[in-house]
């Protein structure tokens, strides 16, 4: 029995012996008969073994990162492949949208240039219309049967007609041989033959004057159309009808299309 000096207790010399604290490894060189030995001890096996460990969950910490990173760029790449994708087929439809407009387009400017043509040539016809019916041309005398005579007052003092005159009966009708503005309504109740005068301005350098025995219907500053009543007659009698073209005095029957 060996005892402890630190202790008064006894202990077993089998207690004292020393504890085993690692490996030795004998090394022995190829090239040299000289052997050598290394000496590890559980601690440092212990070092190692936690730095290996440690290395090992970086190392499958590092690979299992990549690998999620991976397939998270690998869905990235698919999902970029399929909007790619939808893209080009968007593209695609929208290219056919724009073709079939532009050929709607053609179509519509046909279709435009057509009633261009046809507004354009209505203008025309209009406008000749309206140039036409601002030219004298209709007999002035309606409803009755209307004469051409000789001036029946040609032989007296200021009534001679710078124009012709029609025997009528009554109730004939005076209408305005075109379109134009009345400028002048006025009585002469001392002509034997004509009571009543009107002027109608036509605008386009031509005047015509009525003067007959019956009841005016328009006045002064009236806009009267081709044919309009001007007056009636009260009882047989007379129209007289005078023209102008650009302040002189024309024959009336120069223009009148009706025999």
């Amino acid at each position: 029995m060996i005892w402890n000096k630190e202790k008064t207790k006894k202990t077993k010399r089998a207690d004292t012996k020393r504890q085993p604290t690692g490996f030795t490894m004998l090394l022995i060189p190829n090239s040299s008969d000289a052997a050598k030995t290394v000496e590890i001890s559980y601690d440092r096996l212990l070092q190692l073994f936690t730095c290996a460990l440690a290395i090992g969950i970086i190392v499958f910490g590092l690979m299992g990162s990549m690998i999620y990173h991976n397939h998270k760029l690998k869905n990235s790449l698919e999902a970029a492949e399929q909007s790619v994708g939808e893209l080009k087929e968007s593209n695609t439809a929208l290219e056919g949208t724009v073709a079939a407009l532009n050929d709607q387009i053609e179509a519509d400017k046909e279709v435009f240039s057509k009633i261009e043509d046809t507004i354009s040539k209505r203008e025309e016809e209009e406008a000749l219309e309206a140039e036409e019916s601002a030219v004298p041309d209709e007999i002035p005398v309606k409803n009755a049967k209307a004469i051409l005579i000789d001036d029946p007052y040609k032989d007296s003092t200021g009534g001679q007609t710078n124009g012709i005159v029609f025997s009528t009966t009554k109730g004939a009708v005076v209408a305005a041989a075109a379109e134009g503005l009345v400028t002048h309504v006025d009585s002469d109740d001392q002509n034997p033959y004509y009571n009543r005068g009107i002027v109608i301005d036509h605008e386009n350098g031509y005047v015509t004057y009525y003067r007959m025995n019956g009841d005016v219907s328009i006045e002064e500053g009236m806009r009267v159309m081709k044919n309009d009543v001007l007056a009636v007659l009260t009882d047989d009698g007379y129209v007289a009808y005078e023209i102008k073209q650009e302040g002189s005095f024309i024959d009336p029957r120069s223009l009148i299309k009706q025999e």
